[in-house]
């Protein structure tokens, strides 16, 4: 099996009626196609917040809107779920990936098809022109890990190294992390970095990051959103 991953932008598309269609017609149906672990990340964070996101950054442009994840027996076998994303998009970069999951969800576990609790951070990441891919990825797996899990309040972190680019054009995206957060932690930095009611804590925690953050990302090459998390499985079945 293998984890595919999906970019997408809506371009006119509503976010609220782009999800319930997904929920109620295209995740379904790609399903049905095969598709295992069927995941929709979408960036209608004013759906669930009301207000901006303290933590986002923009570089590419237009920024996505959103992924869609899952698992296939070979991405090989990909091109009629890959039709039918380019037809229930406005532009979609796919990927194929190995997942790491260094923090598996076991503390918010819903329902298929209900929202995750909190937000999604979803980071997509490219290697700096002053690393190689193999300095690059020893920061982020032997160096930054255990920086991201010591100094935030997420309860899921996992790594998607990208294996190779699957559609013609996608950005230069060569990790996409995805993060769970409880909903606080979206206005709330001292919320974010697991620090609330202790100020030197929260400082010592955002310095550590930002640091560590510094040594394998150019801050001019990244792209973070906030979305909701949308699973079409159960959240306690086994990893592929």
């Amino acid at each position: 099996m293998e984890k595919l991953v999906y970019v997408f932008w809506r371009g006119t598309q509503d976010a609220v009626a782009l999800r319930q269609r997904f929920l109620s017609e295209i995740g379904p149906r790609l399903s049905e196609l095969g598709a295992a672990r069927v995941q929709l990340n979408v960036a209608d964070f004013a759906d669930l917040s009301g207000t901006l996101v303290n933590f986002s950054l923009h570089n590419t442009k237009p920024v996505p809107d959103g992924l869609v994840s899952f698992w296939l027996t070979s991405a090989y076998r990909r091109q009629p779920v890959e039709l039918l994303l380019a037809k229930s998009f406005a532009r979609i970069a796919g990927y194929e990936v190995a997942e790491s999951t260094i923090l598996p969800n076991v503390r918010h576990q819903g329902s298929p098809g209900e929202r995750t609790y909190g937000f999604s951070q979803v980071t997509f990441l490219q290697i700096p022109p002053r690393l190689t891919y193999e300095a690059w990825r020893k920061v982020w797996f032997e160096e930054h890990t255990p920086v991201g899990v010591a100094t935030q309040a997420n309860f899921l972190y996992a790594h998607n190294v990208v294996v190779m680019p699957l559609t013609e054009g996608a950005p230069p995206f060569r990790g996409i992390v995805e993060e769970c957060f409880p909903p606080e932690a979206m206005r709330d930095s001292a919320s974010f970095y697991d620090a609330v009611g202790d100020e030197p804590r929260h400082q010592r925690h955002q310095r550590l990051m930002m640091d560590s953050c510094a040594k394998f990302i150019d801050f001019d090459r990244i792209d973070v959103i906030a979305t909701s998390e949308y699973r079409l499985y159960r959240a306690q079945d086994p990893a592929l």
